[in-house]
């Protein structure tokens, strides 16, 4: 066996040094000819080896564009170009976009109608002694507001009144402070008393009291308040809150109730003064 290898080997070698002898005599025509038939016997061969590199380096680029190593058989298609997210960033990025439609929508005007002339105004501070009591405005006596007009949210409910008047901006007074006192009515009996500030530290500051309601008045959980209209600071209808309970006060003289607001007063960004009603 082994004498036949060799015998092999000296053939292939003999036949290709022929080869070399009959390139070198040959005329020139003809040796471009039988060079020309080697070649394309061996291209298959080269083809699939510089695709074989091709593909090769094309794996690399993309594994080094990655950072996520070598691909795998069971690597998910999102995996293989670095498109993953844990669960916390998308719950960011949820209410990142919640919060860009909701300031959207409020400097889009999307606003309830109401029977009066309003005018649209953005909160730009807070009172740093008063937080919860008094909120800045970029609206002052240059574009029209003036002392004491009411402000009201972007869906229509009361939020308090304007106090202080500058050239650029102004200070509203909120509804829940001891000062923004206003008549106000139970809708539906259209038993009038009035708003008042807490008498006892409450922690949210949307609550406040409904005061000298008629003693005959039955005032119920869930009832609408709104403004009465009469002393002329507010106009009427104004939406304010929802009854939360009631009570006969210590002397039995009236009767007293929890209100909610309806405006949430830590939340606001965009508001409304009132300038004709």
């Amino acid at each position: 066996m082994k004498r036949i290898f060799n015998k092999s080997q000296q053939t292939a070698v003999g036949a290709v040094i022929l080869t070399v002898i009959l390139l070198m005599l040959m005329p020139e025509i003809p040796r471009a000819r039988l060079k020309s038939a080697i070649g394309g016997l061996f291209l298959p061969v080269v083809g699939i080896s510089t695709a074989g590199q091709s593909a090769i380096q094309s794996i690399g680029r993309l594994n080094s564009t990655t950072g996520d190593g070598p691909l795998t058989l069971n690597q998910e298609p999102d995996q293989s170009i670095g498109l993953s997210f844990s669960p916390s960033d998308l719950q960011l990025e949820n209410a990142k976009l919640a919060e860009e439609y909701r300031q959207f929508i409020e400097a889009s005007g999307w606003e309830v109608p109401v029977p009066w002339e309003t005018k649209l105004a953005r909160v730009v501070g807070r009172d740093t002694f008063n937080w919860w009591r008094r909120i800045k405005i970029n609206l002052g006596s240059n574009k029209g507001v003036r002392f004491n007009q009411p402000v009201i949210s972007i869906r229509g409910q009361l939020v308090g009144r304007i106090t202080e008047v500058g050239p650029l901006t102004s200070w509203v007074l909120l509804v829940g402070d001891p000062n923004c006192k206003f008549s106000a009515l139970i809708k539906d009996s259209r038993s009038q008393g009035g708003i008042v500030s807490p008498r006892q530290y409450n922690p949210d500051p949307r609550v406040v009291e409904l005061t000298y309601l008629p003693n005959d008045v039955e005032v119920r959980p869930g009832q609408e308040v709104v403004t009465s209209g009469l002393g002329g600071g507010f106009p009427k209808e104004i939406p304010v809150g929802q009854v939360l309970d009631s009570w006969v006060s210590k002397n039995g003289l009236y009767v007293e109730a929890r209100i909610k607001l309806h405006a949430n007063l830590n939340q606001l960004e965009t508001v409304r003064v009132l300038t004709h009603f």
